[in-house]
């Protein structure tokens, strides 16, 4: 488990269980994973792309995100990718986690900037971004 602080709101957490296995907290937020990059690992900055998309275009952002994830495999500070799909009833409903090494927080946010650059089409008024610091 990863106790992450939200860089947003100082009084915001969120405790991440990686482990599919039962434990004593409860969360609303579950999710499935439809795509890992083959490379994760753990980082300190963990960001949330949350989209509500059309059925017709599902294929084609799922597949972006596992293009995107891909070409930036060699990255240094990108850690891991995640396609989810939350397990509330909502099957147009996509979150990427990016999870991030901030070594250098200048290339973090061009690699972030060209992760939103890539999913743009798929912006629209439902879609949002949270940042999160990994505490413990």
């Amino acid at each position: 488990m990863t106790l992450l602080s939200n860089s947003a709101k100082e009084t915001s957490f969120q405790l991440v269980d990686f482990s599919d296995q039962k434990n004593v907290f409860y969360s609303p937020n579950r999710y499935r994973v439809l795509f890992e990059s083959p490379f994760l690992n753990m980082g300190d900055i963990f960001i949330y792309d949350f989209f509500d998309l059309a059925g017709d275009s599902l294929s084609a952002f799922d597949e972006k995100v596992r293009h995107w994830s891909g070409i930036n495999a060699d990255s240094s500070f990108l850690q891991s990718v995640l396609l989810l799909s939350p397990l509330d009833g909502k099957p147009h409903n996509r979150a990427v986690l990016t999870i991030w090494s901030t070594n250098k927080s200048d290339q973090v946010t061009l690699d972030t900037h060209d992760l939103k650059k890539t999913l743009e089409p798929y912006v629209n008024h439902n879609y949002f971004r949270t940042t999160y610091k990994v505490l413990l």
